[in-house]
C-alpha cells in the first residue's frame, strides 16, 4: 500500500484540503484510498461533513489498541465510493503526553505504520493528514509514509519555510532510520501575479524535479467544497480547483509508481499512470493547458 505523509508546520499552506481532495481524486481514479486524519483538529471530518458527536472510535483509539482489536466499523467512514476516512478528534493531542499516550508503548513510533499494515487488504493508498507540529504523532506519520509530500504556499516567505521543512522532514527520517523521498507542490497560487509566479519559479530551481508541475491555484470553490463537505472534483469538476488536484494527482501517481493493476479489485476502470517520459510530457502539456505555469 502506497502511503502518502502531507506535512507542514506552517497554518494555513493547504495541508487538509490538499489531502481531502488528492484522496478524492484518488478515489474517482478506481484506487482504494484511506484518508487518515492525524491532526487533532479534525479538519478533515469537518471537510468532509462528517459531525463530530456522530463519531465513535477515532484514530487515538486505533493507535492505542492492538492493531489486529481495531473494529474498522466502528472506526471507518465511508465518504464515497472508494474513499474512507479514519477521523480524529481533539483529544488526539494527549497522544504526545510524556505518561498515558504513545510514549508509554514499545512501538510508540511505529503504531500507525502497524496500524496501516492491518488495514493493507483494503486498500491501494492511505493519505495522511500530519498535525501541524514535531512529536510522535508525525514520527508515526514518517515510518508509515513511502512518500512525503510539502504543500508550499507560493507566498513571501515560501522559499525559505519550503527549506527549512525539508530539512526537517529528512532530520526527522534520518532519525527513525527510514530514506523516504520528499516532494513539493505550489498551493494558493495566482499565476497572475509576477512576485507568486516567480517565488514558484525559484522553488522549482531550488528543488528541480522534486517539485510537481502544477501549483494549485487560488480557488474560491475549494472552500464551498469543505463547506458542502466533500471533495472539489464531487462539487465543481471544472473549477480550477479540480483541475488542478486532478494533475497533481495524474503527477503523484508516477511519482509513487502506481500500478493500473490497483483498482483491479474495485471493479473500476484501470487507472492511467504517467510512468514514461512521454507521459510525463504530457502531463506538463495538461498543466499548460489548465493555465498553470
Amino acid at each position: 500500500m502506497r502511503t502518502i505523509a502531507i506535512i507542514n508546520q506552517k497554518g494555513g499552506c493547504g495541508k487538509t484540503t490538499s489531502a481531502i481532495n488528492l484522496a478524492g481524486v484518488w478515489a474517482k481514479r478506481g484506487i482504494r484510498t484511506l484518508l487518515v486524519d492525524l491532526d487533532p483538529q479534525s479538519h478533515c471530518a469537518a471537510g468532509l461533513g462528517i459531525p463530530e458527536a456522530r463519531l465513535d472510535l477515532d484514530i487515538a483509539d486505533a493507535l492505542l489498541s492492538p492493531a489486529r482489536s481495531v473494529d474498522q466499523s466502528r472506526l471507518l467512514w465511508r465518504v464515497a465510493r472508494g474513499l474512507d476516512l479514519a477521523p480524529s478528534r481533539m483529544k488526539l493531542a494527549g497522544l504526545e503526553a510524556a505518561r498515558g499516550g504513545l510514549a508509554d508503548k514499545p512501538d510508540k513510533e511505529r503504531r500507525l505504520a502497524n496500524l496501516l499494515h492491518h488495514f493493507a487488504g483494503d486498500y491501494d493508498a492511505a493519505i495522511i493528514d500530519c498535525p501541524p507540529s514535531i512529536g510522535l504523532l508525525t514520527f508515526n506519520a514518517l515510518t508509515a509514509a513511502t512518500t512525503v509530500l510539502i504543500p508550499v504556499e507560493t507566498g513571501y516567505f515560501a522559499l525559505q519555510g519550503a527549506a527549512k521543512q525539508v530539512q526537517t522532514v529528512e532530520s526527522l527520517n534520518r532519525r527513525i532510520g527510514v530514506q523516504t523521498p520528499v516532494r513539493l507542490f505550489g498551493t494558493l497560487h495566482d499565476p497572475d501575479d509576477v512576485h507568486s509566479s516567480a517565488l514558484l519559479d525559484e522553488l522549482r530551481r531550488q528543488f528541480a524535479d522534486r517539485v510537481a508541475p502544477v501549483a494549485i491555484r487560488r480557488d474560491p470553490k475549494l472552500k464551498e467544497a469543505a463547506a458542502f463537505g466533500r471533495p472539489i472534483i464531487d462539487h465543481d469538476h471544472e473549477s480550477h480547483g479540480s483541475i488542478d488536484y486532478a494533475l497533481l494527482s495524474d503527477w503523484l501517481l508516477s511519482v509513487v509508481g502506481m500500478s493500473a493493476e490497483a483498482s483491479a479489485a474495485t471493479g473500476a476502470s484501470p487507472v492511467r499512470v504517467v510512468t514514461s517520459p512521454a507521459d510525463a510530457a504530457e502531463v506538463a502539456h495538461r498543466v499548460a493547458s489548465a493555465g498553470e505555469t
